[in-house]
């Protein structure tokens, strides 16, 4: 056998058993029944649904699919849970997780229902709580009455300004999709922050995984003074933060209202990561125009997608598109050539 032959051969030994390691049916948790069924028992026996949402093939899933497994925790989830894992490779749990408006960035994560079906908790977890003693932590805080993070949001609503239980709350809601709540809890905690912490990692963590809007003080700051947190924080991941709170703001439902202000301060803020012209006029053009057309000026939504392509024919496919939109009044006729 030639030599590079034989370390093909070794290496695709060596990969084999990793390649094939993937998440079976753990048996600390139930075997999985239609959702409507694991609810209904929930309720039957007034106990809280846990979910751990995996994937069959994700390295950190199955480092925690051997602790899960552990008899510890099967008597644990037995005695205080209805458990179950939640295989996000399946089309039908995605589509269970977008009609309960939960929203997840990585796996695994720990969701945990009411009897009743109300969501308490959502919990992406990482290495450090990959311990018996760390998913029992988690999972008591999540069912627990005064902890978990629905509860939190709740004490916020009712008036309690407390920083770190605040930060929970505004994680819930941004995992939650309430942008609405997220919006005021990050202003709130924003005024609970000094200038000269503005920098620091937790502001940094508050804008990379909490916040959903850029009109707010900090992230203004953090998006003037990009340099002195790169010097701080790994580059990628600071402009990769500001991209991805831009953008949330300007797909947001309340985008249409914005001022050519605020749009413009969006656009800056685009600029400053390093974005070209055009790659910012075509993120801003669908949004440009619906606010023309809501305030019946279109004749500059017209003349705005012209001005886009620059004078350039229009490709079909995209011409067809925006022809829905821009049509003579009472006319099926398109506005533009």
């Amino acid at each position: 056998m030639r030599l590079s032959s034989l370390i093909l051969f070794l290496c695709l030994c060596l990969l084999q058993p990793t390649l094939a390691q993937k998440i079976g049916q753990n048996k600390s948790f139930r075997p999985f029944i239609s959702i409507d069924e694991i609810f209904k028992k929930a309720a039957k026996e007034n106990k809280p649904v846990f979910f751990e949402a995996f994937l069959p093939t994700c390295s950190h899933c199955i480092a925690y699919d051997k602790t899960l497994s552990l008899p510890t925790i099967k008597t644990y989830l037995d005695k205080n849970y209805h458990a179950y894992q939640l295989d996000l490779s399946q089309r039908e749990n995605n589509a269970f997780l977008r009609s309960r408006k939960i929203f997840i960035p990585s796996t695994p994560s720990f969701i945990v229902f009411s009897p009743q079906g109300k969501v308490w908790n959502i919990e992406p977890v990482g290495e450090t709580t990959n311990s018996v003693n760390g998913i029992i932590q988690l999972l008591n805080a999540a069912k627990s009455p005064m902890q978990n993070q629905a509860q939190l949001l709740e004490r916020y609503g009712a008036g309690e300004r407390n920083k770190e239980n605040m930060i929970s709350a505004a994680y819930f809601t941004r995992l939650s999709l309430d942008t609405l709540k997220n919006v005021a809890l990050v202003n709130d905690l924003v005024q609970l922050i000094k200038p000269e912490e503005f920098e620091g990692q937790t502001s940094f963590l508050l804008i990379q995984k909490v916040m959903m809007d850029d009109d707010n003080a900090l992230f203004q700051h953090f998006i003037t003074h990009l340099k002195n947190y790169e010097g701080k924080f790994d580059s990628l991941e600071v402009r990769q933060t500001a991209e991805n709170t831009i953008m949330t703001s300007l797909y947001s439902g309340r985008a249409r209202t914005y001022s050519p202000e605020r749009l413009q301060r969006l656009k800056n803020g685009l600029q400053a990561i390093g974005l070209k012209p055009q790659q910012i006029a075509a993120r801003f053009i669908y949004l440009e125009v619906l606010i023309d057309l809501d305030k019946k000026w279109v004749e500059q939504a017209v003349t705005r997608v012209k001005n886009y392509y620059g004078g350039k024919a229009i490709p079909e496919k995209e011409k067809e598109f925006w022809c829905k939109l821009l049509k003579k009044p009472g006319s099926t006729e398109c506005l533009l050539p």
